[in-house]
């Protein structure tokens, strides 16, 4: 269950280059962190709350999406998907997600709160966030 959303200062100006500066240096967003935090989720936000550290492959804090990312012009939304493995970040209860690019110092473009997931080895976990036009 998500109890907030949020697209942040960061995620906000980087749409806005993308869409109006040919020369954008900014990176797409194509990777997420979790972690255990439970602040309510705010614009201003530059990390997760409380990120856990070394829980991807190579002992990132990091991991790619799981599928690239889609787009429905037709109904304007696009969609992403993180997967946290079995054997990834367990013994952590699991209760925030963000979006990330991958510039030299990271943008954090989304970031939400849900109810804690107990992560164990016969847990996988598939998060997926749709953006949709209101």
């Amino acid at each position: 269950m998500t109890t907030g959303a949020t697209l942040t200062k960061n995620g906000f100006n980087m749409l806005v280059e993308k869409a109006f500066n040919s020369a954008s240096t900014k990176t797409v967003v194509s990777r997420f962190k979790i972690g255990t935090g439970t602040t309510t989720p705010a614009q201003g936000d530059t990390n997760l709350a409380t990120p856990i550290t070394g829980w991807a492959p190579g002992s990132s804090d990091y991991k790619n999406f799981n599928t690239a990312t889609t787009y429905d012009t037709a109904n304007q939304k696009a969609a992403t998907q993180g997967f946290v493995a079995s054997t990834e970040a367990n013994g952590n209860s699991i209760t925030e997600y963000g979006e990330f690019n991958t510039d030299d110092s990271p943008l954090m473009f989304m970031r939400t709160v849900f109810t804690a997931i107990t992560k164990t080895s016969a847990t996988q976990m598939f998060i997926t966030t749709t953006y949709k036009r209101q």
